[in-house]
């Protein structure tokens, strides 16, 4: 018996060995032709699996909109497809993705065999009041502000949010903080709250609301944002847990920085679109801040390039 498993455990060393020099090799060659040859090949695939939610959050018109889940047969074929384009990179997002199931399966199930097709990482994004139980390597959860804050977008819900992350089984959790109208003036509150209580994420990544469907009052113009901006940078020096990138934030301040991006991809039950499912009316005033610090990592910018390694 000791035989036998000193062998299988040889073996699992093998096998992590094989796949991460395979990893370590599909990188170094996607960075040449993304970095230096400049080509915007296939990375990031997201699947929108779900447009049900639980929550009916302000400013939010993706969810709940009626059509229909992904079923499995139509999941399943998109991982595979997608695999087999090059992407390497997958996220599952909703409405809530922990809400979707099809034929007794659940989101177990589709990280899973996201896993067994071989992506390298899967994410998952949640506004985790369903729990925070999945095998993915990254959860990230949506908290704006604390209560009072909290409430003005996503209603009476921050302490249990809050429990499910500190109860939680899953090691790397990642906030995803929206600033509008409403929550801009929570930031600070919310860092030094995550800093002084230790709350267990890897940190916090800031988005600005984006009027999907038209500038509404949460919306805030660039020139608005902008204080917003410097302010997130000031606290990146004095040490708060934010995952945005400096180089990302600036680019965010000036607007300089490419619109749909074809290294990322998402898809739902009615198809795939780059970068994201909004219209490209949208992309002026777009807030998704994942999106900018990709395009800063292809400019080489040192604090983009060490930002994504925290994510993987």
């Amino acid at each position: 018996m000791t035989y036998l498993l000193k062998d299988k455990g040889r073996e699992d060393m093998h096998r992590f060995l094989r796949n991460l020099w395979g990893r370590l090799r599909f990188y170094a060659a996607f960075v040449w032709r993304f970095v230096v040859l400049r080509r915007s090949e296939p990375l990031i695939y997201g699947v929108a699996v779900t447009d049900r939610c639980n929550l009916a959050c302000r400013g939010c018109h993706v969810s709940n909109t009626g059509r229909p889940d992904m079923t499995w047969d139509q999941l399943a074929t998109a991982m595979r497809d997608a695999w087999n384009r090059g992407f390497r990179e997958l996220y599952f997002s909703g409405g809530e993705p922990m809400l979707w199931r099809d034929e007794g399966r659940t989101l177990k199930d589709a990280i899973a065999e996201a896993k067994r097709i071989g992506f390298f990482h899967v994410h998952v994004y949640t506004n985790g009041l369903l729990g925070l139980e999945a095998s993915a390597d990254l959860v990230w959860v949506s908290m704006d502000g604390l209560p009072g804050t909290f409430d003005l977008r996503r209603g009476n819900h921050f302490h249990q949010v809050e429990q499910a992350v500190r109860t939680g089984l899953h090691p790397r959790v990642a906030v995803i903080y929206t600033i509008d109208r409403n929550t801009a003036e929570g930031v600070e509150p919310f860092l030094r709250w995550v800093d002084e209580t230790r709350f267990p994420v890897i940190g916090v990544m800031f988005y600005f609301h984006t009027p999907y469907y038209g500038r509404d009052e949460l919306f805030l113009s660039a020139d608005e944002r902008a204080p917003i901006v410097d302010r997130l940078l000031d606290y990146i020096r004095d040490g708060l847990p934010i995952l945005n990138s400096r180089a990302g934030l600036l680019a965010l301040k000036s607007g300089d920085w490419p619109r749909r991006l074809p290294i990322a991809w998402v898809a739902d039950v009615d198809g795939e679109s780059a970068c994201c499912r909004a219209s490209d009316e949208v992309c002026t005033d777009c807030g998704y801040a994942a999106c900018i610090e990709l395009a800063e990592f292809q400019r080489l910018r040192p604090s983009a390039v060490l930002g994504m390694l925290r994510y993987w």
